[in-house]
């Protein structure tokens, strides 16, 4: 997804390793921010570190929190909440995905296991 910044540039926001890599610096890792990001208290905030991590890492230069937020549009605003909301949830249902995943192989192995016979 392409945004323009306030300072003219565009820039292609990714969702991708080195996303991940800055989400994993929340305080309490990323297990904590998709709590924290349902929380209402904490979501602005929570919206706002996310958002320092997608255009950060799809920025030329380095950024600081401040400088990332302050170059987003507000104009583009609900184009980069729907993209974030789009890969939190689909992080999300990777967990659940996977804890299926996991149940679903247990359940295998365990149903196919003949009784032993003496």
């Amino acid at each position: 997804m392409e945004i323009t910044l306030r300072n003219g540039e565009k820039i292609n926001l990714d969702w991708n390793p080195l996303v991940l890599e800055y989400l994993e610096d929340y305080e309490g890792g990323i297990e904590q921010l998709k709590i924290d990001v349902q929380d209402e208290k904490l979501r602005f905030r929570t919206f706002n570190f996310i958002l320092y991590c997608v255009v950060s890492v799809a920025y030329s230069e380095e950024l600081t929190y401040k400088e990332a937020v302050s170059l987003v549009n507000i104009n583009d605003i609900e184009k980069i909440t729907t993209f974030i909301v789009e890969h939190v949830n689909n992080m999300k249902l990777s967990n659940a995905e996977q804890e299926v995943t996991k149940k679903s192989k247990h359940k295998q192995i365990t149903t196919n296991v003949k009784p032993h016979r003496r």
